[in-house]
């Protein structure tokens, strides 16, 4: 049984004559990459500030691990890392300093410091810029800098607003494969953003905000318009080859369709493994197989289908 990591029942957050949040709930699981996505003022950094402990919000029931958010916000400052949208730079410090300080404030030992600078400046790829000023750095290589010191005190969950603001495509995907591989190692990730391309790649799970509310939220392959235990793969074969001779019968393959030439779209009951074997039986078969992905429909698609407007 998966692991809820954070929990959030009709959470509710007043401005004034605002409401920033209007009976949010959403879960998110160990593992996760949760994206939460909707266009400016519906509510996510608001959300997010809540998650983080830095937000009083009017009513609702959170939980993070456990523990109460209201309860016990210590324990959970102790285990979160947040990056806030618009954060803070020191442009007079160096690159290296600028680590040292966020590592200094964590408690970190001073032997374990500069190693802790040195893993993050590699991961993010700013090891040439360690002794350049924080204020030389370009809006993009600032936005990386601002990210890595999140990573600083190991947390197990990571609250991103809007993390790849100002980042180039390059940038952007060498954030999703950090965040992916991060996610691998049991950590969660909430991640923020009002763009859908920024995180199509590698969000797991989506919540889509507007107007304060949370419209739709859950994992993608389950609100992707798949019943449960059904899995479609595109499966491109080296020949032009009629498969409904081999497949038609197979039990575990309950639709078909030829989409091009040597490409078939292939509807399979059950799980990742099924996969696996139904390449082994055609290969078994002799039939040359040149790629195999699994469809899913991407977070655009999904955001479209809940009826919300288009995220600017």
């Amino acid at each position: 049984m998966e692991e809820i990591v954070i929990d959030v029942k009709n959470l509710r957050v007043d401005y004034e004559n605002v409401v920033a949040c209007d009976d949010v709930n959403f879960k998110v699981y160990k593992g996760e990459i949760f994206g939460l996505v909707g266009p400016n003022g519906a509510g996510k950094t608001t959300t997010l500030k809540v998650l983080a402990t830095l937000q009083k919000y009017t009513w609702g029931e959170i939980k993070i691990c456990g523990y109460d958010i209201e309860k016990n916000f210590k324990d959970i400052r102790r285990i979160i890392g947040f990056m806030p949208d618009f954060s803070p730079v020191y442009d007079e410090l160096k690159v290296w300093e600028f680590l040292y300080l966020y590592a200094s404030s964590y408690g970190l030992k001073k032997e374990k410091r500069y190693e802790k600078i040195d893993e993050l400046l590699k991961k993010f790829d700013l090891t040439e810029k360690k002794d350049s000023f924080v204020g030389e750095l370009s809006r993009g290589m600032k936005q990386r800098l601002i990210i890595s010191k999140t990573f600083i005190s190991e947390p197990a969950i990571l609250l991103l607003d809007e993390p790849a603001s100002g980042i180039d495509p390059a940038g952007r995907k060498k954030l999703g494969e950090i965040l992916k591989e991060t996610a691998k190692e049991g950590k969660t990730i909430i991640i923020s953003s009002h763009i859908l391309t920024e995180l199509a790649d590698f969000c797991t799970s989506v919540g889509i905000m507007e107007k304060g509310k949370i419209i739709l939220s859950g994992k993608i392959d389950e609100i992707s318009g798949l019943p449960y235990g059904l899995i479609m793969v595109e499966m491109k074969l080296k020949e032009d080859i009629d498969l409904k001779q081999f497949i038609e019968n197979y039990e575990i393959v309950k639709k078909f369709e030829k989409i091009e030439k040597n490409t078939w779209h292939i509807l399979i009951k059950g799980d990742e493994n099924s996969i696996s074997d139904l390449i082994k039986f055609l290969i078994d078969k002799g039939i040359s197989i040149v790629e195999v992905k699994k469809i899913r429909e991407d977070i655009q698609s999904i955001y479209f289908k809940s009826g919300a407007k288009y995220v600017t």
